[in-house]
């Protein structure tokens, strides 16, 4: 497979660039989050690079430019269809993630 997704990432203050518009535009861009009580496993499985590509440009993006010291992703719906939140469609039955991080 041929990686097609550019190797240099710049994110600005308005966090603009996070979401891609192949995210944006097809549903087949989603997260997956889902944590194993019993050990404590978190697996996050992405439909594709470029769900992952995205998601990792909200944290990049939220690490350069973030004030408050956290952050939340989450599946949210409308008329039957998920909505990219942050970057990341997540599917119905993700977990919610939370990032904290020292705000110093």
């Amino acid at each position: 497979m041929k990686n097609k997704l550019p190797s240099v990432v710049v994110v600005t203050s308005a966090g603009e660039e996070v979401s891609s518009p192949d995210v944006q535009n097809d549903s087949r861009h989603f997260l997956s989050a889902d944590v194993n009580v019993e050990n404590r496993d978190i697996q996050l499985t992405f439909s594709t690079r470029q769900a992952m590509y995205d998601f990792a440009k909200s944290l990049l993006q939220e690490a350069v430019f973030g004030k408050g010291g956290q952050k939340e992703f989450y599946p949210l719906a409308t008329n039957g269809k998920n909505l990219v939140v942050d970057g990341v469609r997540m599917s119905d039955k993700s977990s919610r993630i939370f990032v904290f991080y020292e705000d110093a």
